[in-house]
């Protein structure tokens, strides 16, 4: 298996692992120092990153990937998940990969659901 094959294998299998509640799997692919980008949140460090995917993964219902990218060291993905407080949220996602590990995670989508639904 090639480096881009491995970086795009290690996005997808991630994001499907998150999805679907198994944190385990998860946690073994991100680094301790990852550092997340997001529209709601921005962090450093393993431990905030997985508690924000921990609790957005309660609402998950469903995911269906649009399209996958990948080369050496970063996976894009585009995606619908599918959530019950907030329907369907289209997501791009950029993750870079080192060493077998996510490094980097920034994460696009239009948050104007989710705010709307806190307001509430």
């Amino acid at each position: 298996m090639g480096e881009r094959a491995k970086a795009l294998e290690i996005a997808t299998v991630f994001t499907e692992a998150w999805t679907t509640g198994d944190m385990t799997t998860a946690a073994g692919l991100v680094a301790k120092d990852v550092v997340f980008e997001g529209p709601l949140q921005q962090s450093t460090g393993a431990d905030p990153y997985l508690e924000g995917l921990t609790r957005l993964a309660r609402d998950v219902q469903g995911l269906r990937m649009i399209a996958t990218f990948g080369d050496e060291d970063q996976a894009l993905l585009m995606y619908d998940l599918m959530t019950r407080p907030y329907s369907t949220l289209t997501c791009a996602k950029h993750l870079t990969i080192r060493d077998g590990k996510i490094v980097r995670d920034k994460l696009t989508f239009d948050s104007h659901q989710i705010r709307s639904a806190k307001a509430a």
